[in-house]
């Protein structure tokens, strides 16, 4: 069997950068050392973290109210937070480590420049994913979460006046083809849209790494008999290279380690793919090959 690991599995740049703000601060803090939700979608190595003594709060201002934080560190995880969490970790005496992507940073500032503009903002992705959480609370909530064109459709013919200037940015890890299918919904399904809006402004905030990531899983799919996807059961970037590898009509399963994967599955392939979401550790993904091999 001819195996091809994938040149983009493992850590992505925003990912590696946080794990080793995690890990300096496990190391030089004095007081207790927390993450905001888990720092990232791989349970594994959140796991590994919380072994070294770094626990997990709850995201939720009012579930933080028991705790104790003063003088505590608390690392900010990739996906970013609303600022209303950050000042509430600051007036609880909190260290705070912002180990928030730069590319989500990047995201959240195209997010406030719109709404600060007038625009009526769009955000495409997941509405409960904690990247797209923390762009709403930068622009306090005034901006609507789409994922199809047909909810565009909907609430734009729920309102009952006209709305003359339209922005729209993405989550970092949406399908690219997700993100062209949205923006070609604005004119090709929603044609009101484009008679009445007088400006439409689209702010292109997905990641590069991921896009290289997805266009090389779909390279590889096109390429292979079966593929592996490796990665966190909860992390949206893994799922789209999933579903990007399934849409070319290639056998493809995802699995969150070497355990779970049935080698079963693999009697007769002849050109194996294996892929990595961009939380997953390159050490699980090498575990997968080996796996296959022995």
């Amino acid at each position: 069997m001819e195996i091809t690991v994938a040149k983009y599995a493992g850590f992505c740049p925003g990912v590696r950068r946080a794990i080793n703000m995690a890990d300096e601060a496990l190391r030089v803090a004095e007081g207790n050392v927390y993450t905001l939700g888990p720092i990232i979608h791989n349970p594994q190595v959140v796991e590994d973290l919380q072994k070294r003594g770094m626990n997990i709060l709850p995201d939720d201002p009012d579930a933080l109210q028991d705790y104790y934080l003063a003088g505590c560190s608390v690392v900010v995880r990739s996906h970013g937070i609303p600022p209303k969490l950050t000042e509430f970790l600051l007036e609880r005496g909190a260290n705070l480590v912002d180990a928030t992507c730069p590319t989500v940073k990047k995201a959240q500032k195209a997010a406030m420049r719109l709404a600060g503009e007038g625009y009526k903002l769009f955000v495409i992705g997941n509405t409960d994913h904690p990247e797209v959480k923390a762009i709403l609370g930068h622009v306090n909530g005034e901006a609507v979460v789409i994922k199809e064109t047909s909810e565009l459709k909907e609430w734009w013919e729920s309102q009952t006046r006209k709305v003359r200037k339209v922005g729209l940015i993405a989550q970092t890890t949406v399908d690219l083809l997700m993100f062209r299918s949205l923006v070609d919904g604005l004119i090709n399904e929603v044609p009101e849209l484009i008679r009445e809006v007088m400006e439409l402004k689209i702010i292109n905030t997905l990641c590069r790494n991921t896009l290289a990531r997805q266009a090389e899983a779909l390279q590889l799919a096109l390429a292979s008999d079966f593929v592996v996807v490796v990665g966190g059961s909860n992390s949206s970037n893994t799922e789209f290279l999933r579903k990007i590898c399934e849409s070319t009509g290639t056998a493809v399963v995802k699995v969150e380690s070497a355990d779970e994967l049935d080698l079963s599955l693999l009697r007769g392939m002849e050109r194996l793919a294996i892929l990595g979401g961009a939380s997953t550790p390159g050490r699980i993904v090498e575990e997968v090959r080996r796996r296959i091999l022995a």
